[in-house]
């Protein structure tokens, strides 16, 4: 389980208050096995639990709803990370196909990816098919951007849980893409879930389906409870629990 927390440095600032914030991801980081955020997150973060795993966020220039959302560029690098202890690099590439500045994007990642296997460094990659100025989250569309990355050398791939029916379909159509490649593959949270019991039925779904963890955020720190949450998406990733266990305690 990875504690998302890059989100504000793309304009998503769901949470402005930036200690009520940071206490809100303390609360959740002792669930999580290692945490990811952009610079300066990832600083204080890091210093509260120096052990734990961390990933840089390094492509953070396109921010939510502007002209420009697609030029994702650097603002980190992987030397950076290394240079300050970090376990890897998380890259966000977003493909849309009527786009033709989505080239440069996979360039970039391939240029990231190589610079990170070099450093010896880990990179979380985030492939998103974009599409109306919004994240496809169709099985097909969540399949081939996770090959697409998969198949430029990505070792670790953190998409999105696809937008199916729950159970049995959303279990089939996780493991249609963690089957299609040879590396973890995180699922992540998406925006602020306030049904608890919805949450948990996705993250056991893509359990069931094959995924490797999740990496969540946002329904993590945006709740009035992040302890009691993380704690509960923690115990269906690591098998501790049973969905209908977890949801009776998530219930208020």
């Amino acid at each position: 389980m990875v504690l998302a927390a890059d989100h504000r440095a793309r304009g998503v600032v769901v949470v402005e208050h930036y200690r009520r914030w940071l206490d809100a991801l303390l609360e959740a980081m002792p669930h999580c096995q290692a945490v990811m955020a952009s610079p300066r997150p990832l600083d204080d973060l890091a210093a509260a639990d120096p052990a734990k795993p961390a990933y840089l966020s390094v492509n953070r220039t396109g921010l939510a709803g502007s002209a420009f959302e697609l030029d994702d560029r650097l603002i980190a690098t992987p030397a950076r990370a290394k240079a300050e202890g970090r376990a890897g690099v998380k890259h966000m590439c977003r493909i849309d196909l009527s786009d033709p500045a989505s080239a440069g994007a996979l360039e970039l990642l391939g240029r990231v990816l190589e610079e990170a296997a070099a450093l010896g460094l880990d990179a979380m990659v985030e492939p998103l098919a974009w599409s109306s100025s919004a994240v496809d989250r169709s099985v097909e569309a969540i399949l081939l951007a996770a090959v697409v990355a998969h198949d430029m050398g990505a070792p670790l791939l953190k998409v999105p849980v696809p937008e199916v029916a729950p159970g049995g379909p959303r279990v089939e159509a996780v493991a249609r893409v963690t089957q299609a490649v040879s590396v973890p593959v995180l699922f992540l949270g998406g925006p602020y879930q306030a049904d608890r019991p919805a949450l948990l039925s996705a993250v056991a779904d893509a359990m069931a389906g094959g995924a490797a963890g999740m990496a969540i955020g946002r329904s993590v720190y945006q709740d009035p409870d992040p302890g009691l949450v993380a704690a509960l998406v923690a115990d269906l990733v690591h098998g501790r629990a049973s969905l209908e266990e977890v949801t009776a305690r998530a219930r208020p």
